[in-house]
């Protein structure tokens, strides 16, 4: 009813006037009986050739009677449809007592918010319902439907549906979905059973939630009816972790379901896609399950009462496929088959939209460009994209409040990526910006904003942005009274401009400036290189005031100075000394010694600066954790792994003295992290202060900055014609250059080799992008089995891998020796291992599947260059096994040892830690519980737990979760979930990895424990895939582990006599374990069952003896 009012609400609320029908002729709808059970019809509905709209109303009516359609009712089953270009795929349910045999039925799909007629409707199919379906739901004599005492139900289908629910139990499909519309009540010899019923509401348990826009987050309540608790018993079952002998319950899941979902079709689990479930189950049952599974059942259960009623509460999430429409869905849990328990309820949910946002560029005249990339976006077919400034999304409007703004049309896929652009004068260094996304022909606010990501802008590309301003340093030279003062004046940051004038005057007085005085000393500059240049102006010790103060400015070439054209100016620091110095004539002069003068040579050779920077940076750049490449310009070039700079116009080295600078020109860049780290080098001056001593500045971000200081007392140090060259001088790299250049970054500088000559062009070499990260692509692993044959096993080894027991398969048709060989089991593709086939292109696979891997239909596959396949049915239970169970296990490992370094070094990170402790150097977990089969040294121990590792200002954000060690045999896997984002950027969201792998050697029982004594482990296929930091068989710290099975682990018990009678009741179950919880553990089959071992035998458990073979493996990053 209350969906009735909601319709009915709509339909007002758009003003609907009804007219006769009209057909349409624009879409077309194609309709197919799905299921038909007592319960009612499931109509599949797939509409093309629809406008370009987001969504569109959709009803099953009797055939030709959509004038009787109101808010109230008039249809057998309603819902609101997403579109996507053009076109939709849904499914209308149509409970029994909302059907009529007698009658014939259409879908029809209409505009929203409006009455369907003739303007309104898109298109509308016949629904064709076959006798053997109107038997499965009605029965083989269906009553004739007139007999109803009641309301005639082909009068008017729309007539007032409220007035007495029980009167024509046909018209409301809410009213009585238990009662056959054409059953006289009088005359019925009894009440049959209740069908099942769901209902399912928003938080608040009374508004109902169809047709709602549901989200990531939002919680719905599920309200059950006629659920029999004591149906579903695990006779077909799996009689785990629920013996066979009881009730299995039913599950309750929110998720992405297919059209054709239900188990009693015979549909697959990949049909099934669950975000969320509940386990509906009988208390009385769930007290009868052994202690051990109770925790595993307890976490997702809610009561089904003895009267067939449960209420469970949903948090939705995205599922992590997408087969078909979400929904809450009901069906028997345990492997068990009922129809009349498989009911849903189809819900208005879209996955949580993201966007991600990263600066591509950002330079004083193109202004800062920021990359937006959307994902999840759905059905969504146009939206919105702006940079804002953070918070302002309430000012923006069709023309203004946005820095920059597009429009995205025909978005495929729910995904796009655009480039948004702001001018740097719109830009403010101490406010913050952020990326939103939202819905067409609307204003951003909270119900329309899909996505919004803050930006972040590095100080190196604020630098960038809004470089320092010109300025002019100035400095005494000299002061004597013959020859009068001379002072240094050295500019920067004057940009793109062609020369400039500078003068010495009176402080204050540039008004009396002109081209024939006003001033004490000036140059015209006629040629300003990268923005700077130095020079000297003297005037004679009278034209000096000592009471006076004097400046330095630098101004516009041809113009004269004033406020508009001044660029820069400077008081000259004039001491007492340089005064008296200055001004007192009675200091007698010291002759000079007579110098013979020297003819200079004839050619001064060329002066060049030969420099590797960084050698660790350089190969932490184009390393596979970088993943980032080397690029030079300018006139630099590179070659033998040394930067090479040619000397430019600027300086004032002195050969005499041995003191001055020199400037080089030419700039390399570093890129590394998709751009997160972004590191320019250019323009390099060297300042020689001593002998001993110089500094080496480079400008970066428009700024000279002080980058490293020179040992010259250590360089070789060679003068010949005219040029002086220092040889292989110790660098140290300067705080200013790691704050100011690297970001913060800490590195060993390389020593440096330069010639002070003449100006010259750099040392031939390589230029453009001269290094760079050979990136290993990310595999990616089709959705569906690209293959269900050519892998062979023989009857042993099917039987082993169908019961999860390590099996060993082979395939042929691959190339001779074919490496990178992917084996892949399905349904969620996995990926297991890489394998390399013979010279006959034969490829063989040895292992065990994920223990995390459910019962059911799977398929392993062998892709390479050519795919083979092997479709099979996954039943642990078929293997009988002996279970210790394990409590309070302890596992520690510090994943890799340079890896943490690197996450608190260089990438400026950390982790956050939830039920982990940090022992250094490892990763603590306690608690643990699972199970170990001491036969096959089998088992599974989960705890929980999980560690975040970030770093890069968040571009690296990483969790892995739900920490389990799994033996398999002789070999022993650490399993994670993986969820975020990689340092490549990647997102990543894949569940039970098997991380690392170990060996797990030598076996032995001490007093009821299993111990793993710091065994080395590696890096699986599947590890690398999913953390996207290193390659496979990469050496990670030792795992050590203790984990207690007890001390009668492997001896027999009595079995206990089975209880004569079964009184417990069961009511639903749900989906097995989720990403929160602990997988089921898929060795247990109907109970604990034990397997005896003689009385001088033992428990096979794992202690790594440290021998001298043991070799832990190191790589630094």
């Amino acid at each position: 009813m209350l969906l009735a009012a909601f319709i009915s609400f709509l339909l007002i609320a758009a003003g609907a006037v009804i007219v006769p029908p009209a057909h349409a002729a624009g879409a077309t709808v194609t309709t197919t009986v799905a299921s038909a059970t007592t319960a009612g019809v499931s109509v599949q509905v797939q509409a093309t050739g629809l406008p370009e709209v987001e969504g569109a109303y959709a009803a099953l009516i009797v055939r030709g009677t959509e004038s009787g359609l109101t808010g109230g009712g008039g249809y057998a089953a309603f819902m609101m449809p997403t579109v996507a270009a053009g076109a939709s795929t849904f499914t209308l349910e149509a409970p029994a007592g909302s059907l009529d045999r007698a009658k014939t039925y259409e879908v029809l799909v209409w505009q929203k918010h409006s009455n369907p007629d003739e303007t309104t409707i898109y298109g509308r199919g016949d629904v064709i319902i076959s006798d053997g379906q109107w038997n499965a739901v009605f029965g083989t004599a269906p009553a004739d439907p007139g007999t109803d005492p009641g309301t005639d139900p082909g009068t008017d289908p729309g007539t007032n549906p409220g007035t007495d629910p029980g009167t024509d139990p046909g018209t409301d499909p809410g009213t009585d979905p238990g009662t056959d519309p054409g059953t006289d009540p009088g005359t019925d010899p009894g009440e049959s059973p209740k069908s099942a019923a769901l209902e399912v509401f928003l938080a608040d348990g009374a508004t109902p939630a169809a047709g709602v826009v549901l989200r990531a987050g939002d919680k719905v309540v599920v309200k059950g009816s006629g659920y029999d608790p004591t149906a579903n018993l695990g006779t077909e079952g799996r009689g785990v972790p629920i013996p066979k002998h009881l009730p299995q319950g039913t599950y309750v899941v929110f998720g992405n379901f297919a059209s054709t979902w239900q188990p009693s079709t015979g549909a697959a689990s990949s049909n099934r896609s669950v975000g969320a479930q509940a386990w509906a189950l009988a208390e009385g049952v769930l007290n009868q399950v052994p202690a051990q599974y109770q925790s595993a059942i307890r976490a997702q259960w809610v009561d089904i009462a003895a009267d067939g009623t449960f209420q469970a509460t949903l948090t939705l999430k995205d599922a992590p496929a997408s087969p078909g429409t979400y929904g809450v869905y009901t069906y028997a849990a345990g492997g068990v088959v009922n129809a009349d328990q498989e009911r849903s309820v189809v819900l208005n949910y879209g996955n949580t939209p993201v966007v991600t946002s990263t600066v591509k560029a950002a330079s004083t005249t193109g202004g800062l460009t920021v990359t937006a990339s959307a994902s999840k976006l759905d059905a969504v077919t146009g939206a919105y994209v702006a940079l804002i400034e953070k918070g302002t999304e309430a000012n923006v409007t069709a023309g203004s409040g946005f820095l920059a703004m597009q429009y995205v049309r025909s978005i495929s896929g729910g995904v796009f990526t655009v480039d948004l652009t702001a001018a740097a004068d719109t830009l403010d260094r101490a406010k913050s910006y952020e990326i939103i996304v939202w819905k067409q022909h609307s204003m951003p606010e909270a119900g329309t904003i899909y996505a919004r990501s803050t930006v972040t802008v590095t100080d190196a590309q604020w630098d960038t942005l809004f470089p320092a301003g010109p300025s002019v340093a100035t400095t005494v030279k000299t002061a004597t009274a013959k020859d009068g003062l001379t002072v240094t004046a050295s500019a920067t940051n004057l940009g793109e401009i062609p020369g400039a004038y500078v003068a010495l005057i009176e402080a204050g007085t540039e008004g009396a400036v002109s081209a024939d005085g006003g001033f004490l000393a000036m140059q015209y500059v006629p040629k300003v290189t990268f923005g700077a240049f130095a020079v000297d102006l003297n005037t004679a010790a009278k034209n000096l005031d000592r009471t006076k103060t004097y400046e330095v400015i630098v101004w516009k070439q041809h113009s004269m100075p004033d406020a508009s054209t001044i660029y820069a100016r400077s008081t000259v620091t004039i001491t007492p000394a340089h005064w008296d110095a200055l001004l007192d004539v009675k200091i007698p002069e010291v002759p000079e010694t007579p110098v013979t003068p020297t003819n200079p040579p004839a050619n001064v050779p060329g002066g060049s600066l030969r420099w590797a920077i960084s050698s660790s940076f350089t190969e932490y750049i184009t390393s596979n954790i970088a993943k980032g490449s080397i690029s030079v310009s300018d006139g630099a070039t590179r070659s033998g792994g040394q930067f090479q700079f040619g000397q430019t116009v600027g300086g004032d080295f002195d050969v005499n003295t041995g003191l001055g600078s020199v400037v080089y020109r030419g700039s390399v860049r570093f890129i590394g992290h998709q751009g997160v780290l972004d590191v320019t080098v250019s323009n390099p001056l060297i300042r020689v202060t001593s002998a001993n001593a110089a500094t080496l500045y480079v400008t970066s971000g428009g700024a000279q900055v002080p980058f490293a200081t020179l040992d010259l007392s250590s360089a070789a140090r060679i003068a010949a014609n005219g040029a002086v060259t220092y040889t292989a001088a110790p660098a140290a790299l300067t705080a200013e250059g790691r704050d100011r250049v690297l970001s913060g970054y800490g590195t060993t500088l390389n020593p440096v080799t330069f010639t002070i000559g003449s100006v010259a062009a750099a040392p031939a070499g390589s230029s453009g992008t001269v290094a760079a990260a050979v990136v290993k692509p990310k595999t990616t692993l089709p959705a569906t089995p690209p293959a269900t044959q050519g892998i062979e096993a023989d009857e042993a080894n099917l039987a082993a891998l169908a019961s999860g027991q390590p099996a060993t398969v082979s395939a042929s048709g691959f190339q001779a020796n074919e490496q990178g060989i992917k084996v892949v089991v399905y349904s969620t593709p996995v990926l297991l291992e890489t394998v390399t086939a013979d010279a006959n292109g034969v490829a063989t696979w040895s292992g065990a599947l994920p223990a995390s891997l459910e019962d059911g239909e799977h398929t392993l596959t062998f892709q390479g260059s050519v795919n083979r396949g092997l479709a099979f049915m996954l039943n642990r239970a078929t293997t009988a096994i002996g279970v210790c169970t394990v409590e309070g296990a302890i596992l520690k490992w510090g994943y890799k040892e340079s890896f943490r370094t690197y996450i608190e070094g260089i990438a400026k990170g950390g982790w956050t830690l939830t039920d982990v402790a940090y022992q250094y150097p490892d990763y603590v977990w306690e608690n643990g519980t699972g199970s170990f089969d001491d036969k096959t040294v089998a088992g599974l121990v989960t705890y929980g737990g999980s560690i975040t590792f970030t770093g890069h200002d968040g571009a690296l954000n990483t969790t892995l979760a739900n920490a389990a060690v799994e033996l398999v045999g002789d070999k022993g896997y650490l399993v994670f979930d993986v969820t975020g984002t990689t340092q490549g950027g990647e997102s990543i969201d894949q569940k039970g990895v098997r991380l690392a792998e170990f060996a797990l050697g030598d076996a032995a029982v001490v007093d009821g424990v299993l111990t793993l004594d710091a065994i080395p482990t590696t890096l699986t296929e599947a590890g690398a895939s999913a953390f996207g930091t290193y390659a496979a068989g990469e050496g990670l710290d030792p795992v050590t582990a203790v984990i207690p099975v007890g001390t009668n682990c492997g001896v027999a018990e009595e079995k206990p006599e089975a209880d004569s009678e079964v009184t417990a009741v069961v009511t639903t179950a749900s989906e097995p374990a989720d990403a929160e919880g602990a997988p089921v553990w898929p060795w247990i089959v109907g109970g604990l069952v034990v397997v005896a071992l003689a009385a001088t035998g033992g428990v096979l458990i794992v202690r790594r003896k440290r021998a001298a073979e043991a070799v832990e493996t190191t790589t630094e990053v």
